[in-house]
């Protein structure tokens, strides 16, 4: 079996995010053009899943804790306590990261994924060789931003 190039892979796990996002995240989304970053990476709140595999680096998933709230709001039926919020971000980052390697095991390119770190207090996030971001627009509720950050 050939192996996919690292282009390759990074097109497919972009375009399994957006699927991802929109399988698991029952709101319609408004989906910005992929950007690249450099590091450091600061995040106020939100959660970061590892990758291990054929794919090395992180997921991770930024907004305010409204737009948190709101989404496990959506998919629950009733609004989160702030004891519930960290809990929460913590399993839509499973739930996210799971889904998302599920879609890329269907295609070919194995991944494993870690435990949810959910990050709070501008936490800077470095080490990374290249990443990207798109940012997901939830109208009247706040952006939700992705970010891949790449190992390799």
């Amino acid at each position: 079996m050939q192996t996919k190039n690292m282009n390759e892979i990074i097109k497919e796990v972009y375009n399994g995010t957006i699927l991802t996002v929109k399988k698991v995240i029952p709101l319609s989304p408004n989906i910005g053009s992929p950007e690249l970053i450099s590091p450091p990476l600061t995040v106020s709140f939100g959660v970061l899943i590892g990758f291990t595999g054929d794919l090395k680096g992180e997921l991770v998933l930024q907004a305010d804790s409204f737009v948190f709230n709101h989404i496990g709001e959506k998919m629950f039926g009733m609004p989160l306590s702030e004891d519930m919020l960290d809990s929460f971000a913590g399993e839509l980052g499973n739930m996210m990261a799971g889904s998302l390697s599920t879609y890329l095991a269907s295609i070919k390119i194995k991944t494993d994924i870690t435990y949810p770190t959910v990050l709070k207090g501008d936490a800077q996030l470095t080490g990374f060789k290249r990443s990207f971001f798109v940012t997901i627009q939830y109208d009247t509720v706040g952006n939700l931003d992705v970010y891949l950050l790449l190992n390799q």
